[in-house]
């Protein structure tokens, strides 16, 4: 590899990275607010019209999934958070005109609806404490997949809602120096491109299986996610990732 290509994937992966995490970032600038009471709006955790946004991106790109029936959105506590924070915790859709409950399912996933009403009140989905507790992650599961396993084109799903989402952040400017980099208007797509993946879990091994291929993937060192080669279009949607 040209050392003009590595210093291409360099500046991808500097660009394209923290920015797929930006609204986990956004959680950090209210780390200091009190807990929300009483109805009022804050913290919020994102804009209703920006989730819409990975809505809309799941319905677009669903042939990687198409056994998949809807994407949730998954809650993971922050070195910050408590750790009973889960246990008094509740999401929803507030708006001036708006006031929508989100239940949490036990892995503290959510589903969001549409709602006409919770988008021309500009609503926000707002948790009842400080949201630098917390960061969040699309949760896309098709139906058939063994237990301790992941399929490919699930995650690769989650990749387009999360990047749908995240874009709302993200000037004009440096998406269009992404778009350029990357060659492509679909980040998940750049052939270099891993993403980290929670894992429902505690692991000390990833290894991703399609057909005969085995591929052992990169493990983190406390063992609680994996990077997964999404962009690398030689794996098939169909195929697994094993845990263990």
């Amino acid at each position: 590899m040209s050392a003009m290509t590595c210093s291409r994937y360099a500046a991808i992966a500097t660009l394209l990275l923290p920015l797929l995490w930006q609204q986990q970032a956004r959680a950090g600038d209210d780390a200091g607010q009190l807990v929300v009471i009483n109805g009022t709006r804050s913290p919020e955790l994102q804009p209703y019209r920006y989730m819409l946004s990975g809505l809309d991106a799941f319905d677009d790109n669903h042939e990687l999934a198409p056994s998949a029936s809807l994407v949730r959105f998954r809650l993971y506590k922050s070195s910050k958070a408590p750790a009973d924070a889960f246990d008094s915790l509740t999401v929803r859709l507030s708006g001036d005109q708006t006031e929508i409950p989100l239940p949490l399912a036990e892995d503290h996933s959510f589903s969001l609806p549409r709602n006409r009403e919770a988008e021309d009140d500009n609503a926000d989905l707002v948790l009842n404490q400080k949201k630098s507790y917390y960061s969040w992650m699309p949760d896309v599961r098709s139906a058939g997949v063994p237990a301790g396993m992941r399929r490919l084109g699930d995650i690769r799903l989650e990749c387009r809602v999360l990047v749908s989402v995240a874009k709302n952040y993200i000037p004009f400017f440096v998406r269009a120096l992404i778009n350029t980099l990357t060659l492509t208007t679909d980040w998940c797509a750049f052939k270099e491109f891993k993403l980290s993946v929670h894992a429902d879990r505690d692991i000390t091994s990833a290894t991703l299986i399609d057909g005969v291929t085995r591929v052992e993937l990169q493990v983190s060192k406390d063992g609680k996610s994996y990077s997964v080669p999404i962009g690398n279009k030689q794996y098939a949607n169909d195929a697994l990732i094993e845990l263990n």
